[in-house]
């Protein structure tokens, strides 16, 4: 197996029953970038533009929320809301409200740290097709996984054609790996449910008390904490 820095987290996340490999990934790169921006980021003047601009949404700045560097995070909340400040004006106009409006309405949602995480994610869907393609033992690695959540599922679907001259097979064993995987959850489902039914009580669960946490990791994925 070739291992380099580009698929180190692939060959390291991609483990036996694993629900979504690629949640695992993505949250180290949270975890990454959160403490990023509580150290080092912050000094720096770029970045400090980027959060001054762009911010952070509610999920990542409770991350970093709960991590110790309070002092960090509200140095960069003091330059984010003397940036937004800036764009608020006092006004009776209807169009000048409505120009704030547009402003205002989204500012918690765009994020730095989202937007890094994305552009290394893209890479990872490109990576993993590649791999497909150029490591011959890839393949058994990837039918051993659980498949992945819906959006992942989805997102290597799109970037299938690095998988170059194996792309067919790529995206007949991604599709085949994640029917088989959403065909056992269902079964799972099906048998929690029916476990509450007093006349099963007694019968052995066969590892379906998990299916609804799983249930939820497939459709809305893992979040980092």
């Amino acid at each position: 197996m070739n291992y380099h820095i580009g698929n180190m987290l692939i060959w390291q996340e991609f483990k036996p029953g694993c629900e979504c490999p690629l949640c695992r990934i993505r949250n180290i790169l949270e975890k990454r970038l959160v403490e990023q921006y509580l150290n080092d980021a912050v000094m720096e003047d770029f970045q400090r533009r980027m959060v001054n601009e762009r911010g952070f949404c509610a999920h990542h700045t409770q991350m970093m929320l709960s991590r110790q560097n309070k002092l960090s995070l509200t140095l960069q909340h003091i330059t984010r809301i003397t940036t937004l400040k800036g764009k608020l004006e006092v006004t009776a106009d209807p169009k000048i409200a409505l120009a704030q409006a547009e402003i205002f309405e989204h500012c918690g949602e765009t994020c730095v740290i989202c937007d890094g995480v994305e552009v290394n994610m893209v890479r990872y869907y490109k990576t993993v097709a590649e791999m497909f393609y150029a490591e011959p033992k890839f393949k058994e690695t990837l039918l051993a996984t659980g498949g992945f959540c819906f959006e992942h599922y989805g997102r290597l679907l799109r970037y299938a054609k690095f998988a170059r001259g194996r792309k067919k097979d790529y995206i007949y064993t991604l599709s085949k790996l994640q029917k088989d995987a959403v065909n056992k959850l269902l079964e799972d489902l099906n048998w929690f449910a029916a476990k509450h039914d007093y006349r099963n009580a007694d019968k052995p669960w066969n590892g379906a008390e998990t299916a609804l946490v799983r249930s939820v990791q497939r459709l809305h994925g893992e979040e980092a904490k």
